[in-house]
């Protein structure tokens, strides 16, 4: 606006100085500003809790979960609405997360095989971070139809294979 008022001046300065020229006619530029608006998006609810039990853990892992709450989160277990069940190897250390409600935050780099968790076509495979992640869902393909399942290094692809044949869906 105040360009507009400057260069409308400098005309009318010319203009006068001119001796008698042919008038110019100089139109401001106008702006146009949007209102504000503030989206108001409703927080997902969270997923019931994953309806699988787990009757074989990887060695050093204990199956006793721990709260969420009580470890920092990471690429799996941040996702807004997910529900996740988590193990700790006998150090304290994280080992594996079983989360409900999310697909893994990234295709995989490499490798990845097909298996079955419980009657359900799952695929399962490394990750460059050294994590072993097995994904898959469930019909009818809605969010908490989802599931990821994190083994945390060190991992030992054959515990892995163990860990998934021993996993039954409960009736959740």
């Amino acid at each position: 606006m105040r360009l507009g008022v400057l260069m409308t001046l400098a005309v009318l300065a010319a203009a006068c100085t001119n001796g008698g020229a042919a008038p110019t006619t100089i139109v401001a530029p106008t702006t146009t500003t949007a209102p504000a608006t503030t989206t108001t998006v409703e927080r997902l609810a969270d997923c019931p809790a994953p309806p699988y039990d787990i009757s074989s853990f990887p060695s050093g892992i204990t199956s006793e979960q721990v709260p969420i709450a009580d470890l920092p989160f990471d690429d799996y277990t941040i996702v807004p609405g997910s529900s996740s069940q988590i193990w700790l190897a006998d150090d304290g250390a994280l080992a594996m997360a079983l989360i409900r409600g999310a697909l893994p935050p990234e295709q995989w780099p490499g490798e990845r095989g097909e298996v079955s968790i419980d009657g359900a076509p799952a695929v399962v495979g490394p990750f460059d971070d050294g994590t072993w992640v097995a994904a898959w869902f469930e019909e009818p393909g809605e969010r908490c139809d989802q599931y990821t399942l994190v083994f945390y290094p060190p991992v030992d692809p054959e515990e892995v294979r163990t860990t998934i044949e021993s996993m039954d869906r409960t009736a959740g």
